[in-house]
C-alpha cells in the first residue's frame, strides 16, 4: 500500500511538470507579445521661399522676437555683426533656423515653418511662425523675423550732400505681437545714410495690416549698427555687404499702428 501511494505520487509531479511545460494548468490564453507603440514623428521645418546661404565669418544678424514692442526690447533682441558662423544655422533653402553668438545662447527653431525666405549672398531674410522655437510658441499671425548678411561697416565721408539714398529690396510680412491679426505687408520703406557719420538720417515705414491701411513710422538721426528707440519705434539697424557706394540696409522694428497694436518686421533695403 505504501509502494502504491509513492507511486501515484511520482505520477502526479510528473504529470504537473510536463502539463507545465506545454502551458497548461490554467484558463488563461497563452500570452502573446503586444507591438511597441510607434514614435511619434519628428518636428518639421517647412520653407517658403529661397535664398543663398550668407558666406563669412563673422556674419551680421538682425532677429526681431514676437515679444518685443515699440517700448521695450525683447531679451532676444539683437542688432550685431560680429556673429561666428558657425552658430548661424541654414537650411539647404537658405531659410535660417539658429542664429546665436556663442553656444550658451543660441536661438534655434524647432518646429514650425519658415516663410519670406529671399536673399542673394550678401544677405538673407525670413519669419518664423506657426511653431515652436528655444524662445517660446508663435501662432500663424505672429513671426520672430530675422536678417542674416555679410558685415560691412561704412566709413566716414566728409562733405554736404554726402549721402545714399535706400529703397526697399525685400521684407517680412508685418506681425501684430498680439497675433489677432493675419500678417500684413509692407507697402513702402525708403532711407537715407548719412557719410559724414555715418549715421542713418531717416527711414520711413508704411505697412497694412488688420484695419490699418497704411500705418506709418519715421526714425530720424539715429545708428545704423544696435538696437536703440527712437521715435516712438523700437529699431534694429544693420549694413550688409562689400560694396562702401551700394550697401544694404536691414531694419528689424517694433512700431505701434492705430488699431492693430504694435507690429514687428524686418525690411532689407538697397542703397546707392
Amino acid at each position: 500500500m505504501q509502494k502504491t501511494k509513492l507511486a501515484l505520487s511520482t505520477i502526479s509531479a510528473a504529470a504537473l511538470l510536463a502539463l507545465a511545460a506545454c502551458g497548461g494548468g490554467g484558463d488563461g490564453a497563452p500570452t502573446t507579445q503586444q507591438p511597441s507603440a510607434p514614435k511619434p514623428p519628428a518636428p518639421t521645418i517647412t520653407v517658403q521661399g529661397t535664398a543663398t546661404a550668407v558666406s563669412g565669418d563673422p556674419l551680421a544678424v538682425v532677429f526681431v522676437p514676437h515679444t518685443e514692442t515699440s517700448t521695450k526690447p525683447a531679451p532676444q533682441a539683437i542688432a550685431n555683426n560680429s556673429f561666428p558662423a558657425q552658430f548661424q544655422k541654414a537650411t539647404s533653402e537658405g531659410a535660417y533656423t539658429q542664429v546665436g553668438i556663442d553656444a550658451n545662447s543660441l536661438i534655434s527653431l524647432t518646429a514650425g515653418k519658415v516663410v519670406e525666405v529671399a536673399g542673394n549672398g550678401d544677405y538673407a531674410i525670413g519669419r518664423w511662425t506657426d511653431g515652436s522655437s528655444s524662445i517660446g510658441n508663435a501662432s500663424v499671425n505672429q513671426g520672430e523675423h530675422y536678417a542674416v548678411g555679410k558685415p560691412l561697416k561704412l566709413l566716414q565721408v566728409l562733405g554736404i550732400g554726402k549721402t545714399l539714398n535706400c529703397t526697399l529690396l525685400a521684407s517680412t510680412n508685418p506681425t501684430a505681437i498680439s497675433g489677432n491679426f493675419a500678417p500684413g505687408k509692407v507697402n513702402s520703406a525708403t532711407a537715407v545714410i548719412d557719410l559724414n557719420g555715418p549715421t542713418l538720417q531717416s527711414i520711413s515705414l508704411d505697412v497694412t495690416i488688420g484695419s490699418d491701411a497704411h500705418a506709418t513710422a519715421t526714425v530720424t538721426g539715429t545708428i545704423l549698427n544696435g538696437v536703440f528707440q527712437s521715435n516712438g519705434v523700437l529699431h534694429h539697424v544693420q549694413t550688409f555687404g562689400t560694396s562702401q557706394t551700394q550697401p544694404y540696409l536691414a531694419f528689424g522694428y517694433a512700431m505701434p499702428t492705430p488699431s492693430s497694436g504694435d507690429v514687428t518686421g524686418v525690411v532689407v533695403l538697397k542703397c546707392q
